[in-house]
């Protein structure tokens, strides 16, 4: 006989209980009814067993006393009046009638929402019904939709907050256009909200300049607009990942504050997206999907176009955060300046869905007092730009330092070089931004052209080329 089958033959007679002593067999015993009776068998619910095991049953006033013993395991009398009642029998009798309750509840609502199931219209709809659905509505035509959610972002200083501001004035005050789109209010005045998490002063003074730059809009075009001022500390909270949001600064409570004003807003402006939640993983798709998600569900119960401002990543070609953002939205933009501190910057479509993705885009230039004095207002406003001005910004703004140019164009003085050449005599590193920038603006300039191919590639002036200033 093999050791494994000794094992097991030894192991069985250990638990055989006619194998062990009376007193085996008590605390044996006993166990399994206290396991019993903390999983409501009915075997617990006869007192002779805890009798013949030998337990102490003590004698208690309340049923509530009772559950607590049995939820240790241990049995008890209740008493009633004159009477003494078997503890775990009332325990457990109780424990089967709330789950037979729990199970006719069931059976009850399983039948309701088999009845409601085969009440409800079949949703399922044809070719012929699809044609018949409405087209598109937009808000701004065909690049903002009339309802749902778009993301506008970019790098700071670029003027987010000014040209969304521009956008729900323009929109609330009933104006024919934004920044040269056409807006789709048939010109009349619009009842809207802006949830400035900023806020305060430093949007106050940006809304006073709009209305001084547009002197043929009149304060009671402008009635329907509302404005949540976090300046003042009011704030707009949701409640995603880990983030807890107190009563008075979450959803609820601005829908709220929205139906109690009596206003039907077509437009939402949520300014900045990531203020909405403070601290959450920003590349977390669950989180920031989820703020997306939460402000879009309000917008489809009130009927208005969510619109949330955001930053742009570290390769400032797209929306910081999590990638899924973009799935999420209806429509989306990118703001990038044109040239460094210049006070220009342009809009690109990135998404508009249910449309081919728009080639063109908006370029406007950020002015206040300086550049127009008689504005008379500490804020600023977006001045829209023509293409060709924005060209020429954009030219200007890649155009390299003077010292650059002139050095290139001393050192090719002398004949064709190659790039390792001619940065070798600029004691510059032959792919340096600012080196391989300068003759990509060169080349595009025709000041420079290009020969040969490959390892054979060579720089030389042309017949156009000139001296840069102060040369």
């Amino acid at each position: 006989m093999s050791t494994s089958t000794i094992e097991a033959a030894a192991a069985a007679l250990a638990t055989n209980p006619w194998l062990l002593s009376p007193e085996e067999r008590d605390t044996q015993s006993r166990a399994s009814l206290s396991e019993d009776l903390k999983n409501h068998r009915p075997r617990a619910k006869t007192e002779m067993l805890w009798k013949m095991s030998g337990f102490d049953i003590p004698t208690v006033e309340t049923i509530g006393e009772a559950e607590a013993l049995a939820t240790q395991g241990l049995p008890s009398r209740i008493k009633i009046g004159d009477y003494l009642q078997f503890g775990p029998e009332v325990v457990i009798e109780n424990y089967e009638a709330i789950v037979a309750d729990m199970a006719a509840e069931f059976h009850m609502d399983a039948a309701a929402r088999e009845a409601d199931a085969l009440a409800a219209p079949n949703r399922l709809k044809s070719v012929a019904d699809m044609l018949k659905t409405p087209e598109i509505a937009w808000l701004v035509e065909d690049k903002i939709h009339a309802a749902g959610l778009t993301q506008i972002f970019g790098p700071s200083y670029v003027g987010k907050t000014l040209l969304v501001l521009d956008l729900i004035m323009s929109w609330s005050a009933g104006l024919p256009q934004w920044q040269g789109y056409k807006l789709c209010n048939d010109g009349k005045p619009q009842e809207a909200v802006y949830v400035a998490a900023e806020g305060g002063s430093a949007l106050s003074v940006h809304i006073d300049a709009w209305i001084k730059y547009h002197p043929e809009v009149t304060p009671e075009q402008l009635s329907g607009l509302v404005f949540l001022d976090g300046g003042e500390g009011h704030n707009l909270f949701l409640s995603v990942g880990k983030n807890e949001v107190e009563a008075g600064d979450n959803i609820y409570r601005f829908r709220d504050e929205i139906v109690d004003l009596g206003i039907s807003p077509s437009l939402v402006i949520f300014d900045t997206q990531i203020d909405l939640a403070p601290g959450i993983d920003e590349n977390s798709n669950t989180d920031m999907v989820d703020v997306l998600r939460q402000v879009k569900r309000l917008g489809d119960s009130l009927g208005f176009m969510a619109l949330v401002v955001h930053h742009t990543g570290h390769d400032g070609d797209r929306a910081r955060g999590a990638s899924g953002m973009k799935g999420k939205c209806d429509a989306m933009a990118k703001l990038s300046p044109i040239g460094e501190k210049s006070g220009k910057a342009r809009l690109e479509w990135i998404k508009v869905k249910g449309r081919a993705l728009p080639q063109d885009s908006i370029s406007y230039e950020i002015q206040g007092w300086e550049k127009m004095p008689d504005l008379d207002s500490e804020g600023a406003v977006c001045v829209p730009i023509s293409k060709l001005a924005a060209g020429i910004a954009e030219h200007q703004a890649r155009m390299p330092s003077d010292e650059m140019q002139r050095g290139i164009i001393t050192a090719l003085q002398a004949g064709k070089l190659s790039k390792r050449a001619l940065a070798e005599k600029l004691s510059v590193d032959k792919d340096s931004k600012e080196l391989v920038a300068a003759l990509a603006w060169m080349k595009d300039a025709e000041v420079i052209q290009i020969t040969g191919k490959s390892s054979q590639t060579a720089y030389l002036l042309t017949g156009l080329a000139w001296a840069p200033s102060e040369y």
